[in-house]
């Protein structure tokens, strides 16, 4: 007992170690961040309050909504492509170009076309998309916002560790997807690929409340290595869409580096432990006192955590 008692405390006190490393890589920005060492089986954590607070999942969502797409025959494959239309949408003058064109779900996919997500909903229906939503536990499963917005600052809302739990899933086969649609949409998941390591995620932005002055910005998914893989879910405000840029994948692949899952970047400096000056938020009510990151929450025993 006394040996496993040691042994706890210093597992836990490693933990509080990684997560002070873990919120520097927010440099400063207001966000959340789970990793789930799938080997270990513990989670590492920053800023569990916000990671336990439901959000609009943005699109994110339409992770789930093209492998529901694909599985009730609404698209047949990766190149079925939908025709962008203007005229359904008035707001498309300010939309990035990108946006502005015809989209198959792998292109939706990996830019993040929140029309294309609207498109799919119209061809499953509420009543199919309500049940599978249900059925694969994914947040409040709540679609009552509408068709063509109810993922984006409307009724569905999810959290971090929900995200975690929905991707582990996803990718282990437990949802019922197909294993062409999940081999499919798993392809068009990819943000890097090295010979040493490939991050799969999906990113989302949107309007973080109705003011639209603070915006907010996912990335989930995971991280492979031969015979080895860790989970993970992460967000963060900013004041503009523009703000985000590529710091969202920059604080995953920077957090999986500093935990030692994937080889450093070669211009990488050695870590540094986050000081007061630099946890992931300074504003916000559940935002941990000043100087004391956020720590990752560790299941009692060293054994899968329980959600």
């Amino acid at each position: 007992m006394f040996r496993t008692a040691l042994f706890l405390a210093a597992l836990f006190s490693s933990s509080a170690a990684h997560a002070a490393m873990l919120s520097g890589q927010f440099k400063g920005r207001y966000g959340a961040l789970e990793i789930y060492d799938a080997q270990t089986k513990l989670s590492f954590r920053v800023n569990t309050p916000r990671l336990a607070e439901r959000l609009t999942p943005c699109e994110t969502y339409l992770w789930p909504h093209t492998a529901i797409a694909l599985g009730t025959g609404a698209i047949k494959d990766n190149t079925t492509k939908i025709v962008f239309d203007p005229n359904k949408h008035p707001a498309a003058s300010t939309w990035p170009e990108v946006w502005r064109r015809d989209h198959t779900f792998e292109s939706a996919l990996r830019d993040s076309v929140p029309w294309y997500a609207g498109e799919l909903s119209t061809r499953i229906g509420n009543v199919k998309l309500a049940q599978h939503l249900k059925r694969i536990k994914y947040g409040n499963a709540d679609i009552s916002g509408g068709l063509d917005k109810f993922w984006n600052t409307s009724s569905l809302r999810i959290t971090g560790l929900e995200q975690v739990d929905f991707v582990r899933g996803f990718r282990e086969g437990r949802l019922g997807f197909s294993p062409n649609a999940t081999k499919l949409v798993k392809e068009a998941m990819v943000q890097e690929r090295t010979p040493d390591y490939t991050i799969y995620g999906m990113p989302g932005t949107c309007a973080h409340d109705a003011t639209g002055t603070k915006y907010l910005g996912w990335l989930i998914g995971f991280v492979e290595r031969p015979g080895k893989v860790w989970y993970y879910a992460m967000n963060i405000d900013a004041k503009a869409v523009a703000d985000f840029g590529t710091a969202r994948l920059d604080i995953v692949r920077g957090a999986m580096a500093e935990m030692g899952f994937i080889p450093l970047p070669p211009a990488a400096t050695a870590p540094t432990v986050a000081t007061s000056a630099s946890p992931p938020a300074t504003s916000e009510p559940v935002q941990p006192k000043p100087g004391k990151p956020a720590k990752p929450v560790k299941p009692a025993k060293p054994t899968a955590p329980q959600r």
